[in-house]
């Protein structure tokens, strides 16, 4: 009888207990991870001569959210190890942190103090890497361990509040290093600050106007000469809009006018740039997602706002790139869904260097297409695995033959990968 009750209460005792847990480990979290994955292309090299190998990546990780009155403080952290099965000089140790203090005043003022910092292995192949050399620079592609690491400060400000018109501004410094001294012309370090106003019509209407200046310099890098500094700035002036049209659909958009200074570009240059993003989530279990975007940005991957590192190095600061995005979920149960995202990103490239006596101007067009499914057996286990395809076509302009040697801004490739990946947290 006394076996019978306690099996009848064994449940209930396994919820206060997860409760209890749950309370103790509050404000904190913490997370663990498992990710396999191969691809056919490791290091994004011509067809012809590619590698393929598998990756298995373990990551730890731990998060504080704490509300402190009016304000907020938070933190995060994670580490993670890379193996590779054939390529074992890639083997290297990530991390990211973060940090963020989000603070209100009485009134309508309000802030955000922050930073954060990563590494990671860099991708040979995702973009080419000048190297200064005594004949001017040349482009290559390493299969060696080369650790990026990334860091970002910054500050905001916002007087508004509840009222129709808010003011804001902020600030960020970034800096860029690589652990193989090959890559030192890439290094890079940035100062940015924007400034702006936004005027809400209704809750689900609002306006604004923004500018933003940035100046960096790569320390180590030169159109010409080794080792020495590489300067650019930009200067943009963006009008945006966001209209809730209805309790399932967004939009987000921008439109506006860049002037760009950059030694090598050997001038300026100036570009009407703009994004678009569109979400719908329509009353089924759908989810769409459309981005469109222009920019100098380096970051493809992102249709979002201008934010980070601008340039990366010196060749994607002499190209203009458009950006098209999609990205569909599918919920087939409450603990399965499906995810299917593409991407197509052009870079324009005009007179670079690819030697000391050759420039060269054209395009390169990069797409790439993902599926994946999730399963979610609790709130806070996740399971998934999915496939996809990259592929980059080149304009043959862009690979000129040089002494008796074909030198390429970046090759043509295809990479098809497949991976599965678990994480599970504790909050």
């Amino acid at each position: 009888m006394n076996t019978r009750i306690l099996a009848s209460l064994s449940p209930l005792c396994l919820c206060l207990l997860a409760g209890h847990a749950r309370a103790a480990l509050e404000p904190f979290s913490f997370g663990a991870s498992e990710t396999v994955q191969h691809q056919s292309n490791l290091y994004h090299t011509d067809d012809s001569t590619r590698r393929s190998d598998w990756i298995s990546t373990t990551e730890f990780s731990a998060a504080l959210d704490q509300a402190l009155g009016r304000d907020k403080l938070l933190a995060s952290a994670a580490v993670d190890l890379n193996r590779y099965k054939h390529a074992h000089s890639l083997n290297a140790l990530g991390y990211r942190a973060a940090a963020e203090f989000d603070w209100n005043t009485v009134g309508d003022l309000s802030g955000t103090l922050g930073a954060n910092s990563a590494r990671r292995q860099f991708v040979s192949g995702q973009t080419a890497e000048l190297v200064p050399g005594a004949t001017g620079q040349t482009v290559r592609f390493v299969d060696v361990r080369n650790l990026q690491t990334d860091n970002h400060a910054f500050a905001s400000l916002a007087l508004g509040g509840p009222s129709r018109w808010t003011l804001f501004g902020g600030a960020d410094a970034n800096q860029r290093t690589f652990s193989d001294s090959g890559f030192r012309a890439n290094e890079e370090r940035q100062w940015s600050t924007n400034a702006g106003t936004r005027y809400a019509t209704s809750p689900d209407l609002s306006f604004g106007l923004v500018g933003t200046y940035v100046n960096g310099e790569y320390p180590h890098g030169s159109t010409s000469v080794a080792d020495a500094p590489s300067r650019f700035s930009t200067r943009s002036f963006n009008a945006t809009t966001r209209w809730q049209a209805s309790g399932n659909s967004a939009l987000d958009a921008s439109v506006g006018y860049t002037a760009e200074a950059n030694d090598a570009l050997s001038g300026k240059r100036d570009f009407v740039n703009g994004s678009l993003n569109w979400t719908w989530k329509p009353p089924s279990h759908f989810t769409v997602a459309v981005g469109l975007k222009r920019s100098s940005d380096v970051d493809s991957s992102s249709t979002g706002a201008s934010t980070g590192v601008v340039n990366a190095n010196n060749l994607n600061g002499t190209s203009i790139n458009n950006v098209a995005r999609l990205e569909v979920t599918y919920a087939l149960t409450a603990k399965i869904s499906l995810d299917a995202s593409a991407a197509y990103t052009q870079r324009k490239y005009s007179d670079v260097k690819l030697s000391a006596t050759s420039n060269a101007s054209g395009s390169t067009r990069t797409s790439n297409f993902y599926l994946s499914a999730h399963y979610q057996p609790t709130r806070t286990i996740d399971l998934n695995c999915g496939g996809g395809r990259e592929t980059r076509r080149t304009d043959a302009s862009l690979t000129q033959t040089v002494g008796g040697v074909d030198v390429s801004l970046t090759p043509a490739y295809t990479d098809n990968t497949v991976q599965c990946a678990a994480s599970i947290r504790f909050d």
